[in-house]
């Protein structure tokens, strides 16, 4: 009861354009809900779960933050809007 609540009154306060949730290429917020953002998030997230394995099967410090780097930059990379 309270999250539906919570939920609400946050519906409330987001401005018009948060409401609508209809996928739409060109619009700065909707984008988010397209098939094509949907898929760039789930490759992204597999990346950095792949990337988390691999530091807990070798646990080198300086290995780790390379690690975490490349992935940041592969990330930025892939979920990059520009053409």
């Amino acid at each position: 009861m309270f999250r539906h609540l919570l939920a609400f009154l946050l519906m409330l306060l987001a401005p018009g354009w948060m409401r609508d949730r209809t996928p739409d290429e060109k619009h700065f917020y909707r984008r988010f809900f397209t098939r094509r953002h949907r898929a760039k998030r789930s490759k992204a997230k597999l990346l950095w779960i792949a990337a988390l394995c691999l530091m807990l099967f070798f646990p080198y410090p300086p290995l780790m933050v390379a690690l975490l780097l490349f992935t940041t930059f592969i990330t930025f990379s892939l979920m990059d809007e520009s053409n």
